[in-house]
């Protein structure tokens, strides 16, 4: 700061401001013969400017005899000898440089009135050049006195002389600077060069940590791709049975998840999950990261090490099951259970990521830590029964496996088309062939069924009743209760062939398809291929349309047959991952049932969810039970579209909950099919209203405790409600028919036990042939 400076007149007169020099002397200040026509200067101004001009000049000289450079720009040497012009360094920035002997330095001296100080005295008195807003200020009137005033913001001039930069200086036309100070000014400088100061700060240090967690980032990811390798070399060895260098790769992961768990531990990681918005994509990371590090440590390393003590040999290899080895990995996963379950709540509660990279990573930690937890549920309740299922130590089981036919529908799935009886003896498996299913023949008499079975499923309606349910094997799926269908069907083995059945497996063409798009398809006698991609349609439609009646029959267990037999061989070098999620799919949709005569497997089974029992404990979660049975004796169920829909819930103080549930039914036959459509297709019963006609009955079993009421019907095809019970359940049922292009609506409400409180609500179906959106 510096320059010298005079005051507007406290009178409010103003401050005499310079005046044109009109033509003279160049670079010399007004005086005699300066003025100029009508340009009055009084010789008082006359001498204070040149008194000003000459210190002015002085003070440059000064500057530039030491190098120094008048902050705002240019150096002074640009600063001409002639008229006192602004020169071109006449704002900015305070040279700090300007310090020594500058009258620019604003050294404190120059801050106070002095007389013979470094301030400017004499007639002028003192000539303020400090950095105070205050103090005494001096200018002579036109007759040279002396007056002095003191004051704030107010105007005062110089010669050029830069006093900062200040933004609302002026020039006057005799080069002198017009600056207007106000209080504060000068703090306030320096506090912003503080907060930009502190924010260079800032800057740098992000920028460093960006850098630095760029690179911790990357160290991340390597150690990451690193360790999927190895777990990928993992599951090929289990399949292998090459179990002796478990342990070493399960250290090695174990170490590197170490590593990447104390990478992102670090304060950097810290900091940066703080950032607005993606802070959550690095508590993402962060999370994923921990969650393996649990599962090395306290998971996979236990079982590699109990895993390297199983018999060696593939799991699956020419039809048999390494029993130990699998047995080895059920008790592993068993046993690690809490860890893995622990570890899916972890990923699952990671919440919302936006950058696309994580969110994809995300999204496959997810979905694939929900599979392996399906995974661990299901070794975990098999891994007790496990051995004696398989046969181990030397006993055989026998298990019937029953083909369902989906286009003839039964309320646990499908018409059993054919059968098989499947041994296995020390985990080998032998398939037999599979056959027609038989009925129950003179001099045997159908199998007892119950009153409440014989009202829901026999063919009277209509028609003079008759037990189909307990004298034909095709007819037993007609009950939902699936251990009583699969009872029924041993029982029929054992009294028309003699077998002994330990157990009951049934499947539907779809869960085939499922299974042949992992391991592989099969042929028709004529070279048809048979695969993931048409099994279901091959089966279901393709091998009525296209082949005589008298070799349907046959050609559907020849198909079923090869298909087991090609899922069986192709164990061995199949994706167990994949086999395990279309085993769960399958499952899911009730396309593959399982029951067991032994109590345990049959807990299993159910824990498992492919019982297919009837749910009659009211303290268990809900289940609304939805079938259908055709009566129309045809194949027609290929056209049948059936969903169920849960429209609104309320509960209840007593700890039920109300439902209110649709369910449609509907008959998508067009009427080139219907023209096209072969015989055996058509249906046969006689109370038919035309060979399109879709006659089934609908059942909707209430949830144990529970009750449907308020029903209400609609549609373009006809039903009739009924009341029933089963098994202690509530049943509402009816009659209908939908020829080609109707449908039938159902409306009504579900309410659930009180003992069940307010557990959510699930739906059991029966699975249609086509793949429709349906019941959830």
């Amino acid at each position: 700061m510096a320059g010298n400076h005079f005051k507007s007149s406290d009178s409010g007169r103003p401050a005499v401001p310079p005046r044109p020099n009109g033509a003279g002397n160049a670079g010399t200040p007004g005086g005699a013969g300066q003025g100029g026509s009508g340009k009055r200067v009084s010789p008082g101004e006359t001498a204070m400017f040149t008194a000003l001009y000459e210190q002015s000049q002085k003070a440059k000289k000064t500057g530039r005899a030491r190098g120094n450079v008048f902050a705002g720009g240019a150096t002074s040497t640009s600063q001409p000898s002639g008229a006192p012009s602004a020169p071109a360094n006449n704002a900015g920035a305070v040279n700090a440089a300007n310090t020594d002997g500058n009258v620019n330095a604003g050294r404190a001296a120059n801050n106070t009135s002095s007389s013979g100080g470094v301030g400017l005295t004499g007639n002028l008195g003192t000539i303020y050049t400090g950095a105070s807003e205050t103090g005494t200020f001096a200018r002579l009137d036109d007759s040279g006195v002396e007056f002095a005033g003191s004051g704030s913001k107010e105007d005062y001039y110089d010669f050029g002389l830069n006093y900062g930069g200040d933004a609302s200086s002026s020039s006057t036309s005799d080069g002198l600077v017009r600056h207007r100070h106000r209080k504060g000014e000068r703090k306030k400088r320096h506090t912003g060069a503080i907060i930009a100061a502190v924010v260079a700060v800032l800057l740098v240090a992000l920028g460093a940590s960006g850098f630095m967690l760029l690179n911790s980032a990357k160290t991340v990811k390597s150690e990451a791709k690193e360790a999927v390798e190895i777990v990928g070399g993992l599951k090929d060895k289990v399949t292998s049975g090459d179990f002796s260098t478990l342990p070493d790769d399960a250290k090695k992961i174990d170490e590197l998840c170490d590593n990447m768990k104390a990478e992102t531990s670090s304060p950097l990681w810290t900091a940066a999950s703080f950032i607005p918005v993606y802070g959550s994509d690095i508590n993402a990371a962060r999370t994923m990261i921990d969650a393996l590090s649990d599962v090395s440590s306290n998971a996979l390393v236990p079982m590699a090490d109990n895993l390297s003590q199983a018999t060696p040999g593939k799991l699956f290899q020419d039809g048999t099951i390494n029993v130990s080895a699998l047995q080895a990995v059920a008790d592993s996963l068993s046993d690690s259970s809490k860890v893995f379950k622990s570890v899916n709540e972890k990923i699952q509660g990671i919440g919302d990521t936006h950058i696309s990279q994580v969110t994809e990573l995300v999204d496959k930690a997810k979905d694939g830590f929900a599979t392996l937890n399906g995974a661990v549920d299901a070794a975990e309740k098999v891994a007790p029964v496990l051995p004696q299922m398989l046969g181990a130590n030397g006993q055989t089981r026998h298990y019937l496996v029953l083909a369902m036919s989906n286009v003839e529908i039964r309320a646990c799935g499908g018409f059993p088309g054919s059968r098989g009886v499947m041994s296995v003896t020390d985990g080998k498996l032998e398939l037999g062939d599979f056959v027609k299913v038989d009925m129950m023949k003179e001099p045997l008499s159908p199998l007892p069924i119950t009153d409440e079975e014989a009202n829901l499923f026999t063919t009277g309606w209509g028609l003079t009743g008759f037990n189909t349910l307990g004298y034909t094997m095709g007819d037993v799926t007609m009950t939902p209760d699936y251990p009583r269908a699969a009872q029924l069907a041993s029982d029929m083995q054992k009294a028309i062939v003699g077998d002994d059945i330990d157990g009951v497996f049934a499947v539907d063409p779809v869960f085939l398809q499922y299974m042949l798009g992992i391991v592989g398809g099969t042929q028709l006698p004529d070279g048809t291929v048979v695969d993931g991609s048409n099994a279901a349609k091959v089966l279901l439609h393709d091998i009525y349309w296209n082949y005589p009646v008298e070799e349907q029959d046959a050609i559907f267990a020849a198909v079923a047959g090869s298909a087991f037999n090609k899922i069986v061989d192709e164990l061995g070098s199949s994706d167990i991952a994949k086999i395990a999620g279309a085993i769960e799919k399958g499952a899911s949709e009730g396309r593959i049932l399982m029951y067991s005569r032994n109590d345990d497997e049959e807990k299993a089974a159910k824990a498992l969810g492919i019982s297919g029992a009837l749910q009659t404990d009211t303290s268990e979660a809900p289940i609304l039970g939805v079938y259908v049975n055709n009566y129309s004796y045809s194949k027609m169920d290929w056209f049948l579209d059936k969903r169920v829909t849960i429209d609104s819930s309320v509960e209840n103080a007593d700890g039920s909950t109300t439902y209110r549930v649709t369910t449609s039914l509907k008959n998508t036959m067009t009427p080139q099919e219907k023209a096209e459509m072969p015989g055996y297709f058509q249906g046969h019963n006689g109370i038919s209203q035309d060979i399109d006609d879709e006659v089934l009955r609908l059942y909707l079993y209430a949830p144990a405790g529970g009750s449907i009421s308020d029903i209400k019907t609609s549609g373009s095809g006809s039903i009739e409600m009924n009341e029933a019970t089963h098994d202690g359940l509530k049943v509402a049922w009816g009659g209908v028919h939908m020829l080609l292009g109707q449908d039938v609506k159902v409306e009504y409400t579900v309410t659930t036990s009180k003992d069940s409180g307010h557990k959510e609500l699930k739906v059991r179906t029966t699975p249609t042939a086509q793949t429709f959106e349906q019941d959830k």
